[in-house]
């Protein structure tokens, strides 16, 4: 498996007057895509030039593991950070997490298994839901975007994730049960606006696994389960992508590398630079309209 150094970045260098945007991958349904999603966007992003931190917020550490970086060999990871932000612990600054992946402009805030003792500590940090924010601040001049991997949970890592969020990503597997877990996705977002006062107006949706039909679906007029779930998508949200089913993401998985450096010519490699594209080009339009009413 193909591994990076891991080496700890030199974070001089800020932008003028700009914050990254931070982007939330949520759905606290297992087995929808999510890091594949984050890592994958993040990679295309970094390809046309933006600086992207993934914080990997899920103890799983599957995003660290995505972008080359061996989670038990890492010296401090964003558990370290957040106990900083708990009574009687010692602040890490995120500075001193953060390391370099094998992909330029792509940085990685590692997780660890002992994450999953965070939420528990995180009862005695000030404005729990807000510990995340705090720890990001430091480095949003830094970035251009940060795309944060949040636990297939909607517990208080979840909650710290939304709360940093100025865009949610909520990717999905063709399924019924996906569907019913997306209504609950909206209900937490929901809590966080009515309880936490943090409002997320920009959410995507991004189908994973599509498949489109069959012949004898398409000689019967019938539409493959990806093409009804996607229906009912596009009835409810004004952002939905659709990313086919393909190997290439093992492939990805295995070599430690994002989809845009591994087969960014792919059908998935194509879908997910174009979910890349509209995430910057949406952002760049906002950015250019808030400059016009200054």
């Amino acid at each position: 498996m193909s591994r990076s150094s891991g080496q700890k970045t030199d974070k001089t260098t800020e932008k003028a007057g700009k914050a990254a945007k931070c982007i939330a991958f949520a759905n606290h349904k297992g087995g929808t895509g999510k890091t594949s999603s984050c890592v994958s966007i993040a990679g295309h992003l970094a390809d046309n030039g933006y600086r992207v931190l993934v914080v990997d917020f899920d103890p799983g550490a599957n995003a660290t593991s995505a972008l080359g970086i061996d989670a038990a060999t890492v010296e401090r990871s964003i558990y370290d950070a957040i106990l900083g932000e708990c009574d009687s612990y010692e602040r890490v600054p995120l500075t001193e997490v953060i390391l370099e992946t094998s992909v330029e402009n792509l940085h990685v805030a590692p997780s660890e298994l002992d994450l999953a003792a965070a939420e528990a500590l995180m009862l005695h940090a000030r404005r729990r839901p807000y510990a995340l924010n705090r720890i990001l601040g430091e480095v949003r001049p830094l970035y251009d975007y940060i795309l944060i991997d949040l636990p297939p949970n909607p517990g208080l890592l979840t909650i710290n994730g939304l709360c940093a969020a100025d865009q949610v990503v909520v990717p999905m597997d063709p399924s019924i049960f996906s569907l019913e877990a997306l209504e609950n996705m909206r209900l937490i977002l929901d809590d966080v606006r009515r309880i936490a006062g943090h409002s997320i107006s920009e959410v995507t949706v991004v189908l994973n696994r599509y498949v489109k039909r069959s012949i004898v679906s398409r000689l019967l007029s019938r539409r493959s389960p990806s093409q009804e779930i996607e229906a009912t998508l596009t009835q409810m949200f004004d952002s939905v992508f659709v990313v086919p089913e393909s190997t290439d993401i093992f492939e990805t998985q295995r070599q430690g590398v994002p989809i845009s450096h591994h087969a960014p010519q792919s059908r998935v490699g194509r879908a997910y630079a174009e979910i890349a594209n509209s995430i910057s080009a949406n952002s760049e339009q906002k950015s250019h309209s808030s400059r016009q009413t200054e």
